[in-house]
């Protein structure tokens, strides 16, 4: 049955996009990931939470990951176009609503084709990519699928983010007092002269006074700011010292620990780029050989897309078609297919020292005996990574899925036309 291992992960559907004046970027909601763009290329940096370890793999190898925040920034800017909504109707008749929701007058239609063509083909255009490009995304999910020459996980150090401490601004030292000055008849008045004496002195003292102040709170003020240097210095080098030990023994916890490759596998499944919304259950095990098992929950034929849409002769409405039963089956087929093969190539990639992997997938069917819905397993592929590397990932998206996992040691009870009976997996 389905649920046999300890670790799951849920793999959300698409690319979150963030708009701004600037332009739109993806990103990917993780706990502790960000994504930076550089000469080599585009990367996610993951923390790995309760590992103190971060990593680092390539991102912009997705063809799909590029088509979608392509097509999400043109129809963001083709949106503000538009102060009429657009919408279809379910055979694909073109709607125009006006900010109430009801529909406008025809001499307005006729009005804004005339003058908003461009952006209503645009529209029209978006919505047939819509329609068609998530049976697209389900069909060629396998074109994501990573070579083996893709860079496994790296260790990238941690910076140390504290600040240093900002040197304190001093007091400035009082200026030294004007004191009153000595005239030639101060020797004729002895009490002027005394008067005068006295208010010099008063004079020097408070300023001596003063500047000894100053001249304290300075040294301490230097003093707290050596300290502050000395331990953020001391914090800094322990940091650098710590990343330095991680970095030493991440590739050998990455290829040899069990428990942190099962981080790094969870952390990369999660962050994947995928049409829907997908659980997968796996677990690594170590006997004389490590051996990775993957269950994944695929969609039912029911879930799959059952639509298709052209552009009528006219270009002013979509043609939606409904799929033939034939046709719907033929596709879940490839998906199905697709979906075990991408989740292969990213387990060889991820885990470059895992030599052995066990992928099955299971769906939900009703027990017609007992009218309860059960898991069944469909699918169920044992495969070595040098079986996987005699393909040409290079050119994947000259494999067929379907044909290409029959070269393996395949478990599978399914007619030519993608009717699938439930199976028993390889053995855990």
């Amino acid at each position: 049955m389905a649920f046999r291992f300890h670790r799951r992960v849920r793999i959300l559907p698409g690319v979150r996009l963030n708009f701004s004046k600037s332009g739109v970027s993806a990103s990917a909601g993780i706990r502790g990931a960000s994504i930076t763009a550089g000469k080599r290329g585009v990367w996610s940096n993951v923390g790995a939470p309760g590992t103190g370890l971060s990593y680092r793999s390539r991102l912009d190898k997705s063809p799909a990951h590029q088509r979608r925040v392509a097509r999400e920034q043109q129809r963001s800017q083709n949106e503000s176009k538009i102060s009429v909504q657009l919408t279809l109707d379910d055979r694909g008749q073109l709607l125009f609503r006006g900010p109430d929701g009801q529909a406008v007058d025809k001499s307005i239609e006729r009005q804004l084709w005339q003058q908003q063509s461009e952006s209503i083909y645009t529209f029209l255009q978006n919505e047939l990519e819509r329609i068609n490009d998530d049976n697209e995304l389900l069909l060629n999910i396998h074109h994501d699928t990573p070579a083996l020459s893709t860079e496994a996980p790296e260790f990238v150090p941690v910076n140390f983010n504290h600040p240093h401490p900002q040197e304190p601004k001093l007091p400035a030292s009082p200026e030294p007092p004007r004191l009153p000055r000595r005239w030639f008849w101060h020797a004729w008045f002895p009490r002027l002269a005394a008067k005068r004496d006295t208010k010099a002195r008063t004079l020097q003292q408070e300023w001596e006074s003063e500047n000894q102040r100053i001249n304290s709170v300075r040294t301490e003020l230097q003093q707290e700011y050596a300290d502050a240097v000395a331990l953020w210095t001391k914090q800094r080098d322990a940091h650098r010292q710590e990343q330095l030990e991680l970095q030493k023994t991440f590739v050998h916890r990455r290829d040899h620990d069990v428990t942190f490759m099962e981080e790094l596998l969870e952390h990369e499944l999660a962050e994947l780029d995928w049409p829907r919304e997908t659980l997968i259950d796996f677990d690594i095990q170590q006997h004389d050989n490590v051996v990775v098992f993957i269950d994944v929950d695929l969609p039912t034929t029911e879930a799959f897309p059952s639509r298709s849409a052209e552009v009528s002769k006219t270009g002013k409405r979509l043609l939606i078609k409904d799929k033939s039963a034939t046709q719907q089956r033929k596709e879940y087929m490839q998906h199905i297919h697709g979906v075990i093969f991408r989740l292969i190539g990213v387990a060889f990639v991820t885990l470059p020292s895992v030599n052995h992997l066990i992928v099955s997938g299971y769906t939900q069917q009703t027990d017609q005996a007992m009218g309860h819905e059960t898991d069944s397993y469909l699918i169920s592929v044992k495969i070595t990574r040098d079986q996987w590397s005699a393909l040409n990932l290079d050119a994947v998206e000259k494999i067929d899925p379907v044909t290409a996992l029959e070269q393996f040691t395949l478990i599978r009870d399914m007619t030519k036309t993608g009717i699938f009976r439930p199976i028993s997996p390889h053995a855990s």
